[in-house]
């Protein structure tokens, strides 16, 4: 599941915030001069209020689906013992059938699992893309109020001399404007 986590705000690197003053200079032909920022996206991804209560949810759901899954591996084994002591006494042909038919079983479970994985990383991405969005725009208002135009994730920075980060800034400003996320997680039956 953390797999989704690298990587994170780098897309904050693209985006050259436009705060009034460069808007301006650049109205008036002069390239302002860039005033950049640094935030730790992985550190804001793991500490996110909002991201921690969808982790919280997710795992819910997954324990949620648990009982069933080894209900039906459970099955599955039994029938995998049972077919094996039959194996003597049936035809091939017959054998063959029910070997497939058991094989058939085994690939939906399979698949039922990777359904479920598969909506569980839809239903995180989604809130993480949900924060992210909230995070441009704190970053937006941020940078109107402190003058910068630029931000930098601090994992592509190589080097920073009186670095200006702004990590704890905004998680702050982010677990008070979106505590919580729904996550979008199918209805259990």
């Amino acid at each position: 599941m953390h797999a989704f986590l690298r990587g994170g705000l780098a897309l904050f690197a693209l985006f050259a915030m436009a705060v009034p003053a460069a808007a301006q200079a650049q109205q008036a032909g002069k390239t302002p001069p860039a005033i950049i920022v640094v935030v730790d996206s992985q550190r804001i991804f793991r500490e996110a209020a909002a991201l921690k209560s969808v982790r919280q949810q997710i795992d819910q759901y997954r324990a949620s689906l648990k009982p069933e899954i080894e209900k039906q591996e459970d099955s599955l084994r039994k029938e995998d013992q049972e077919l094996a002591k039959q194996r003597s006494i049936l035809t091939p042909e017959a054998f063959e059938q029910k070997r497939q038919a058991f094989q058939g079983k085994v690939v939906t479970l399979q698949k039922q699992i990777q359904d479920h994985q598969t909506n569980i990383e839809k239903a995180f991405n989604a809130a993480r893309e949900q924060v992210s969005r909230e995070v441009v725009e704190i970053l937006k208002d941020m940078s109107k109020a402190r003058g910068f135009n630029m931000v930098l994730d601090r994992a592509h920075v190589q080097v920073m001399i009186e670095p200006v980060e702004i990590t704890q800034d905004v998680l702050k400003a982010l677990d008070q404007r979106l505590p919580t996320v729904k996550a979008a997680l199918p209805a259990r039956k």
